[in-house]
């Protein structure tokens, strides 16, 4: 794990606007907005930050980024955490999701795709938890729950859907720069206690073939 790393994915971007929020408020603007803001806090603290798309578009070359391209992206790393960034106009605050997924004690290799969360589930819990904590001490209103949103099923790293809703019953007031300033100063406050806490999960080998010989230094 590289424990100095985080992966922030703001959703959609280019062609695909995401949902419409208020008059004119587009989710894909939002989420980029938010992720900004991250970005700048926690590189402040030391951490480094990759963001599968840091403009409009979300492209890998010249071809826009598919949802199991931002996985792999944000696989690669091994981070300390990765989160998928989106935006609502329904309800106030921010809304936390960890996975759908049963957890399972090891990682196993090869893991199926769709289900690579499944050894992260409880780390990803425990990454909600701690973020949770944060925005409620902010005063930031909350829902935590679980959903599967691709790709968050696909990520082998503690990983959470990060939601912003807007702040008052006005649905525009998602955009306001000081409300989204506050929710992400008290994620990054939160990410810095983060890494001592993360306990990845233990290596699945599979047993070797019957009749299989044992490897060169191994037991006889």
């Amino acid at each position: 794990m590289n424990r100095s790393i985080i992966v922030l994915d703001a959703s959609h971007g280019g062609i695909d606007s995401g949902s419409r929020i208020g008059d004119s408020v587009l989710e894909k603007d939002i989420t980029l907005a938010l992720a900004f803001k991250l970005r700048s806090l926690l590189s402040a603290r030391g951490f480094s930050v990759i963001m599968t798309r840091d403009s409009d578009a979300a492209t890998l070359g010249t071809k826009p980024l598919t949802l199991d391209d931002r996985a792999g992206l944000a696989n690669g790393p091994r981070a300390a955490a990765c989160l998928l960034l989106h935006a609502t106009g329904a309800g106030t605050g921010v809304h936390l999701y960890a996975s759908e997924l049963d957890p399972t004690p090891a990682e196993a290799q090869p893991t199926p795709w769709l289900l690579a969360q499944a050894p992260w589930v409880a780390q990803s819990v425990a990454l909600e938890q701690t973020l949770a904590t944060a925005l409620t001490r902010a005063s930031i209103p909350l829902v935590v729950s679980k959903a599967s949103v691709r790709p968050l099923d696909s990520l082998t790293c503690p990983a959470l859907v990060v939601e912003l809703a807007p702040q008052t019953d006005d649905a525009d007031s998602v955009n306001f720069a000081d409300y989204q300033q506050s929710v992400a100063q008290a994620i990054a406050a939160a990410l810095v206690f983060w890494p001592n806490q993360l306990q990845p999960p233990l290596k699945f080998t599979p047993a070797p073939a019957a009749g299989a010989q044992p490897t060169a230094g191994g037991p006889s």
